[in-house]
This record gives structure tokens, sequence and C-alpha cells, in this order.
């Protein structure tokens, strides 16, 4: 069991691209947002004796200037605060941000990712803030669900406000040529074998388009007809990685199969994502593994290059007993804490906690009911351009979620943009029977995981081109897992089921 989680500080920047791996980053990376309904109360708090103290905020890099932002201004006009806002810069932002931190700079609050986070609450760079939140955080608790809490939470102590993506929803999925489909009588397929049947009739309608392109050994779609369904999962009692999944050498059996009989593009052992991308939004490839960001993204371009064609999207492709799955995003996107050199805390704690009440959330996130927004029944709609012109941003400046009603707020920010909508509601009406959890997704940084898993998963994905490339047998595959275990493999997942043990 991981009892002394200070190990972390040996390996902090390693953890950092080890959680990136593990949760899956999504297409929702909390840069949605949405607002509402009353008019700002600017009035000092008495509590404050009158004139209320500037802060400093420390936040991610962002392509505009938060300071002269109108939800900047909105924020000052509602809460009384005057805000300063300074970014990380895009590139080493955790160089920057534990040379800020450690010099004392003059910070109140501090805007956070998960690896962040945890490397400074253990090098004792934050402030312990439960006591203060239990006095001045009334709306901050009652947004906030309880299990969210915890992951603001270090050794039992809460040092961090917590901001979970918007909601739990499906991102993955394969995106098809529906007009294809279509016009060669296909029906959308829901099985292994259909699936394969559909690509063989592409190739043998249409030979000179590529049936399936893509690149890496990720395709999620497919795993699901194997019953692997999350990054890590729970077999006979122990957690185990993807790679160790005892369907996994016949998926990659499958996918030889597909490159050696030409159902898949040829380049894919050498493909980047945009070159993949490039061959179907060029009317070249039938069919792409992606989400519903990507859809979206590359819409213009796809209809442009093929005007009459029609973008569809397949399930998770069902086993041999019927169950099918994909792994859901739901996950920490941001910890808001306070470092231990602001003489602010309590100012901060208030501040945050009146964007959290309920009329000024709304306000905030998406601005004025009639004005920017419209809400009928619970759905909540932009009205354009002036939403994107007055709340556009409005991502950037959280510090929490309201998590019942954000929920549906956020889709406002999706319904600016039609296609994108589109895609997430297709992807998403079946969420109920397909989102699998990942066990591990709030897993906090280890040691051992942070040192191993980037060469880990290096060798996975070598592996895997190797088969499809460079006549590497499948049969190899279990030569392959002892030089996986002997290369760090085994104390990742001795370290993760340590550390899961201690949530059962």
């Amino acid at each position: 069991m991981l009892s002394n989680r200070m190990k972390w500080m040996k390996t902090a920047i390693a953890g950092i691209a080890a959680l990136t791996v593990l949760a899956g980053c999504s297409g929702g990376t909390g840069q949605e947002a949405g607002q509402g309904g009353t008019s700002p109360s600017s009035s000092p708090s008495a509590e404050t004796g009158g004139a209320k103290p500037k802060l400093e905020v420390l936040a991610f890099n962002v392509g505009f200037d938060p300071n002269n932002d109108p939800v900047a201004k909105d924020i000052e006009a509602t809460t009384g605060y005057k805000i300063n806002y300074t970014l990380l810069p895009k590139d080493n932002p955790e160089e920057k941000l534990n040379i800020e931190v450690a010099s004392g700079a003059n910070y109140d609050i501090l805007t956070l990712n998960p690896p962040q986070f945890y490397t400074l609450v253990a090098q004792g760079a934050l402030q312990p803030i439960g006591d203060l939140v239990d006095q001045h955080g009334a709306n901050l608790k009652e947004g906030i669900s309880e299990s969210s809490w915890e992951l603001g939470r270090y050794n039992g102590e809460l040092y961090g406000i917590p901001q979970k993506n918007e909601r739990a929803n499906i991102e993955q999925t394969m995106i098809v040529r529906q007009d294809v489909l279509d016009e060669l009588g296909l029906k959308t397929p829901e099985t292994l074998d259909e699936f394969y049947e559909t690509l063989k009739t592409i190739k043998a309608k249409k030979p000179d388009m590529i049936p399936l392109t893509g690149n890496g050994m990720n395709v999620p779609m497919v795993w699901s007809a194997y019953g692997i369904y999350t990054a890590w999962s729970e077999v006979e009692g122990q957690l185990l990685p993807r790679i160790k999944h005892p369907a996994m050498e016949e998926y990659f059996a499958f996918m030889k199969k597909l490159f050696d009989e030409g159902l898949v593009d040829k380049d894919w052992p050498i493909n980047k994502s945009a070159q993949a991308q490039e061959k179907f939004i060029s009317g070249q490839a039938a069919m792409i593994s992606g989400d519903w960001n990507l859809a979206s993204n590359m819409n213009d371009a796809f209809k442009t290059n093929v005007p009459n064609g029609k973008m569809g999207y397949i399930s998770p492709l069902q086993g041999p007993d019927g169950s099918a799955g994909v792994e859901m995003a739901d996950k920490l996107i941001y910890v808001h804490a306070i470092p231990k050199s602001s003489k602010n805390a309590e100012e901060a704690i208030k501040f945050m906690d009146m964007k959290m009440e309920k009329d000024n959330f709304t306000f905030l996130t998406l601005g004025e009911k009639g004005v920017t927004f419209n809400e009928e029944n619970g759905v909540y709609s932009p009205i354009m351009p002036i939403f994107t012109e007055k709340r556009g941003s409005a991502y950037f400046f959280l510090n929490g979620i309201r998590e019942v009603e954000y929920a549906e707020m956020w889709l406002a920010r999706l319904r600016r943009t039609p296609t994108l909508f589109e895609a997430f509601n297709a992807i998403n009406k079946d969420f109920d029977k397909y989102a699998k959890v990942n066990p591990i997704a709030f897993m906090p940084p280890i040691e051992a995981v942070g040192k191993n898993l980037p060469s880990l998963t290096q060798m996975e994905n070598d592996f895997f081109l190797q088969v499809l490339l460079s006549g590497e047998k499948v049969e190899n595959f279990a030569k392959f897992l002892s030089k996986w275990d002997s290369s760090g493999g085994s104390d990742v997942i001795k370290a993760i089921n340590d550390w899961y043990s201690t949530k059962k």
C-alpha cells in the first residue's frame, strides 16, 4: 500500500506525463461554460471591513488577455474583487510554476492541473483550506459533490477546490462515411464480423478508397468487441492495464489480418494523426477512429472536399455475448489552490464562493437570459454571436462548477457549433448503454507509474507496429509481455493495485 505519498516529490515531472497517459486526456478539457441571470452585486461585505484586497491569480495559458475580457469585468462587478490574472507560458509551464511558487511570488489563487496540484501539495507549497471552506464556502459546498471534494484532499486535509470535467460523456467513436454505406447498401456494423464484412465490401466496390485509416494501436470501437473497455480494468480481482487484458492478443491478430488484407491504410504504421485525418477529409478514406471534437473539427474541410459526403458514427462493437462499451470521460481537470505565500487566503475563498452562488454562477458562465442565452425546460441555448462575444472565454474563469446545473448549462457552448453538438449527441445518445468507468481515473501520481509508464507505452506501440509491418509474430505476444513486466510493468501493476486496495 502507498502509505507515504511524499515519494511523489522525487518524480513530479514524470508523474505529469504519466497521469496524462493513464487517465486519457479528452476531447473535453474544461473549455466549455454557460451564463444566466441576475444583476451583479458589488457592495463590499461587512466582514472585510470595507475595501476588498486585490487578488492575484496564476493560471494556464490561453490565447487571450483575461484581464481585458468581458467576463473579468463582470466578475469584478459581481464580487467587488479586483483580480489580476497572470498566465503560465505555453512551453514548460511546470518549470515556471515551480519557480514562482518556490520564490514566494505574490499569488492568492493557483489554477492547477492535477499533476501540478499533486506535485505542489506534496512539496508542502499549498495552504490547507478545509476550515476556511467550512466557514466561508457555503456555495462551494452546495455546488460540489462530496466525492469530488475528495479529489482536493491530501493525507486527509483539504488543499484545493476540485473542478471536474463538465459532465461525464463518451468522447470516442468511429467516424464513417455514411454516404458510402448508403451507396453500397450497407447498414452500420454492430459486431466484429459485420465490421470486417463492411471493410471488405468497401474495398471490393471502391478499390481506390481506403476502408479504414488511422495510426497507433488505439481503436476503441474495435477493442469493445474483445471486452476491452478502459485503460485499466479488474480481472480476477486484480487491476490490469489494457495491454495485459486476456483478449489483447486476439485484438492484435485481428488488426494484423486487416492490414494484411488491405482493409486498413497501408501507411498505418507511419501515419501521424494529421495525415490520417487528411485522408478522411479529402475523401480518400471511408472510416477513421476519433471523437466528437475531431468530427466537428474536420467537418468544414470535409464538406468542401466532399460536398455530397455525410459523416456517421459507429458505436462500440459488440462482443460474442452482445456486450459492448467504451471508457467514459469523467475526470478531474483543475484544482484551485492557495499557495502558502498568500496573505489573502480567507478573501480568496470568499471570492471563489461568491462566484459559485447560484445566480452569480449562471450570470458569469452564461450571461443574461434573453440577451446572451435562452433557457426553456432546463435546455440552455446560446444567442449568437453575442454569447461568444460576452461569454466565449468563460471557461477560463471558473473556480469549480455547480456540478448538477453546469452539466446542462455547458451544452449551450456546444450548441454554438451545430456540427459539434450533433456529433456529441450522436455519440452520447446511448451513454447509459456503453459508458464504462476507468477505475484509476482519479488516481494521484505514483512514483513507480511516473517512472515507468511512458517507456512502457512506447514499447506497446512499437510492438504493435512491428506486428503490422515488420514481420513480428503475434504468437510472440507472451514473450513481449514478459519483457514488458521486466521493464517496469510489474512495478506499475503492483503500485496501482496497492493504491487501489486502499479505495475498496
